[in-house]
Parts: structure tokens; C-alpha cells; sequence
């Protein structure tokens, strides 16, 4: 993903498409991580606040994309495909993680619970019957 479209991403604001936020927290990450992957796919931003105004993150961008990848590897029941990116501003470094759609047997987990995308702005954890039923409707 280009900076031009990460910038189109925070101009819409968060929704079943994009997780706005301001630093790194692996739980918050993972969660948003498990539920796009679980979903449609999405993009988290990273040095966003919830209005959309850049903030930067202070993080060194070289540990933070460290972070990133090792949360995309092991943050989850499975590995994420996902690619990362990063982009100085002035206020300091944007970085994205760009998650695809899961394509497998079973939905993605966190911290060993199903994470999905409900409607905008609302990811929740389901009970292990309510995911099963959506994924044998979906034919996964």
C-alpha cells in the first residue's frame, strides 16, 4: 500500500476497513489484526488519533516495524500474511499493517478468543457456536 492510500484510509476515518491508532499496543493490534483477518480484510494505522489527526509515533520506526511483523507471526492463532509499511511526516513516523482476508479452515484467534467485525467501529469477541455457524454458512 502507497502513503497516498493509507492517507485516503485516515481521511474516511475508522470503519470496517481501517483501525485508526495512536502507538503500538500488541492486545489492541492483535485483536484488529484477527478481526480483519476474520472479516474482509482491513489496514491498521499506527500515529493516527480517533479524529484522523497525525500525530506520528516517537518509536524507533526500525523496532516498531520489528514489533509489527513479530505481532503478524505470533500474535495470532495463526501466522497473518500481511505486509507493513512506514512514512516520516513532521510530526513523526505513520506505519501500516495491511491484513488480507483469511482464507482457510478456521477463523483466527487472540489471546484465545474470535475476533469479528460486527458493524463499524465494533470488534467483538463470539462465542465458539456463533463462529462455527458463520463459517460453515460461509462455506469455509
Amino acid at each position: 500500500m502507497e502513503w497516498s492510500e493509507v492517507l485516503e484510509h485516515v481521511a474516511v476515518g475508522e470503519g470496517s476497513k481501517t483501525e485508526l491508532r495512536s502507538r503500538f499496543d500488541k492486545d489492541a493490534v492483535g485483536k484488529a489484526i484477527c478481526a480483519f483477518a476474520n472479516s474482509e480484510g482491513g489496514v491498521v494505522v499506527l500515529g493516527v488519533d480517533d479524529a484522523g489527526a497525525i500525530i506520528g509515533v516517537k518509536e524507533n520506526p526500525e523496532s516498531l516495524q520489528e514489533r509489527s511483523t513479530g505481532s503478524l507471526r505470533t500474535g495470532c492463532s495463526a501466522p497473518v500474511a500481511a505486509t507493513c509499511g512506514c512514512h516520516q511526516t513532521q510530526e513523526g513516523w505513520v506505519h501500516w499493517i495491511t491484513v488480507p482476508r483469511l482464507r482457510g479452515f478456521g477463523p483466527l484467534r487472540h489471546g484465545g478468543r474470535v475476533w469479528m467485525l460486527r458493524s463499524i467501529h465494533d470488534r467483538h469477541r463470539i462465542s465458539r457456536c456463533r463462529s462455527r455457524a458463520i463459517f460453515i454458512s460461509a462455506g469455509a
